[in-house]
């Protein structure tokens, strides 16, 4: 029954209708099956019609005769691999959901079925988590490798099932890099944040950050922080205050970009008041290799006036960029300073 199932995952999986047997023989590449064993595989499927015979082209003449080459029928494998999920949708928990699996290959599936069945047994061991877990601790428990989740694909596969939410896992994050303003205390019913994308700028800006509206500035060191950003909540801990989070970046494409995946995923808003001080400067020509996200970039431009607004698409147009830097640490403190930052937004002194 394993060879027969792997011929047919096989069969799904192959890109073209007509296969020859020496292409069908690929199917069990590395394995040990005798001759009888494969020909009896592929005469159950010639019989039921998953593989038609090119009369035209001859058989090989064995005792077990095979064709040199078939038709495949598609529609008939894959009616086996929809009744198979069926019978395994009645037997795993009712919090396993196979829906995704019937719009992907029989092969990611089979690579995933051992694990879909430990952490069937797991659910049937008990109610879901009631408390959050590290992914590496949560990993360990469903499939005994803290490893799995992070750089094994199972987030993927408990979200194919539609149970990562359910399953509690807190994400494994670097920590950030962040500066705390003294002058701004705990008990505090607003916090706002400032998200810089290069370590000049941050330098520039911490010596004076206790003169500043922000109670914390934080390095993102480029893509890193789309990823780390949820660390926010654990390393400033202040539950019970609302929080506002800025970014500052780079003007081009790849800096747009991060702050928009940061606006999509956390709401972070455009510290807008330090990038209409770098449109002051001139641009510089460079980052060819910046890929383009169109809708990235309408909703950056969408904060600027008309005449800004096509400013920055002729230079990005051009190939040219306004890296941060561009802003000397003078420059940058006085902005920071000068503007009334708020829940509500800023304004200039």
């Amino acid at each position: 029954m394993r060879y027969k199932q792997k011929l047919i995952d096989f069969l799904c999986a192959f890109s073209k209708v007509m296969i020859s047997l020496s292409e069908l023989e690929q199917a069990f590449r590395g394995e040990q099956i005798d001759y009888e064993t494969f020909a009896e595989i592929v005469l159950e499927l010639e019989n039921e019609g998953s593989l038609g015979a090119v009369k035209s082209h001859g058989r090989n003449g064995k005792q077990l005769s095979l064709a040199y080459h078939y038709r495949i029928n598609k529609r008939l494998l894959q009616g086996e691999y929809v009744r198979e999920l069926h019978q395994w949708s009645t037997r795993l928990h009712p919090d396993i959901s196979l829906d995704a699996y019937y719009r992907l290959s029989p092969d990611i599936w089979r690579a995933d079925l051992p694990y879909i069945e430990q952490i069937d047994a797991y659910l049937k061991r008990g109610s879901r988590p009631t408390r959050q877990a590290p992914a590496p601790e949560r990993s360990y428990e469903l499939v005994q490798d803290e490893k799995w989740i992070t750089d094994h694909g199972g987030q993927a596969l408990l979200e194919r099932l539609g149970i990562w939410e359910q399953l509690q896992i807190v994400p494994v994050s670097d920590p950030l890099m962040l500066a705390v303003n003294p002058s701004i205390g705990f008990t505090s019913k607003n916090h706002l944040h400032l998200i810089v994308e290069n370590k000049s700028t941050f330098q520039g800006l911490v010596p004076e950050l206790p003169g500043m509206a922000f109670s914390s500035l934080i390095l993102g060191y480029g893509r890193k922080i789309v990823g780390n950003l949820g660390m926010l909540s654990l390393q400033y801990p202040v539950q019970s205050a609302d929080h506002e989070l800025y970014y500052f970046g780079d003007i081009d494409l790849e800096g747009i970009m991060i702050w928009y995946d940061l606006h999509v995923k956390f709401g972070v808003k455009l510290a807008l008041p330090f990038y209409l001080a770098c449109l002051d400067k001139p641009s510089a020509r460079g980052k060819q290799n910046h890929r383009l996200n169109e809708e990235a970039l309408h909703a950056f431009i969408s904060f600027f006036n008309h005449e800004e607004a096509n400013r920055i698409n002729a230079m990005l147009g051009e190939g040219c960029y306004i890296p941060q830097e561009t802003l000397k640490s003078e420059e940058l403190i006085r902005v920071g300073r000068e503007t009334v930052w708020s829940q509500k937004g800023y304004q200039s002194n």
